[in-house]
């Protein structure tokens, strides 16, 4: 909900890497929103409008529904990256990825030869 109300501020990226980058300051606390918005401050966002929208729940049914997809896409853990419809699961080596890619692409061309 966080990144998605500090995307109304037109910083939803600003939001979703300072997540990710300070994670330690925040993620072990029973309630870190108060945290979360001390930083928000730090780095150029309304901590009261993130707050205020945050509060309000709005974004709950927005994040049911790309939890909902994630569960019927059978997405388990992160990282999950789909090249095609293969699944790909856990971290893999970027020669991993071209290896899948050009075994794609392979496939592609035998089916468009048929």
């Amino acid at each position: 909900q966080f990144a998605l109300c500090a995307g109304e501020q037109d910083k939803f990226w600003q939001a979703h890497n300072m997540l990710y980058q300070q994670q330690t300051q925040w993620h072990r606390l029973s309630n870190p929103l108060d945290r979360l918005l001390q930083l928000a401050g730090e780095n150029g966002l309304d901590p009261d409008a993130l707050k205020q929208c945050v509060k309000s729940g709005k974004m709950k049914p927005l994040v049911k529904a790309d939890q909902d997809y994630g569960r019927s896409l059978q997405i388990r853990s992160t990282p999950t990256v789909f090249i095609n419809n293969r699944r790909i699961v856990g971290a893999h080596s970027e020669a991993d990825f071209v290896r899948t890619i050009r075994q794609e692409l392979a496939r592609a061309e035998r089916a468009a030869q048929q």
